[in-house]
């Protein structure tokens, strides 16, 4: 990936993991993806073994990198949209006097 957005540093007993990382835009979900590649892979974590390697997902109506599982779920709905609907309801119910 050209410009990742974070960077990761496991310790464990098998070793130190260091990855670059996206935050999904959807879920705010954080996903490990592949240093230096022209399009975005995603390495997915396994039990045993290295990472597997998937083709990463980009929401073209937000215009944002998001998670494998925001992308089955087939539609834009950004975290920070579902912030703003919620204040707006707190606001609504605070000016009805709930």
């Amino acid at each position: 990936m050209r410009r990742p957005q974070g960077y990761l540093i496991v310790t464990s007993e098998r070793g130190v993991i260091e990855h670059d990382t996206i935050t999904c835009s959807h879920c705010n979900q954080i996903v490990m993806v592949k240093a230096g590649s022209a399009d975005t892979v995603y390495y997915l974590p396994q039990m045993e073994g290295p990472p597997k390697e998937e083709a990463g997902a980009f929401c073209r109506q937000c215009m944002s990198s998001i998670c494998l599982s925001c992308l089955k779920e087939g539609r834009c709905y950004p975290l920070e949209r579902r912030i703003e609907e919620m204040e707006a309801k707190g606001r609504l119910l605070r000016s009805v006097g709930l």
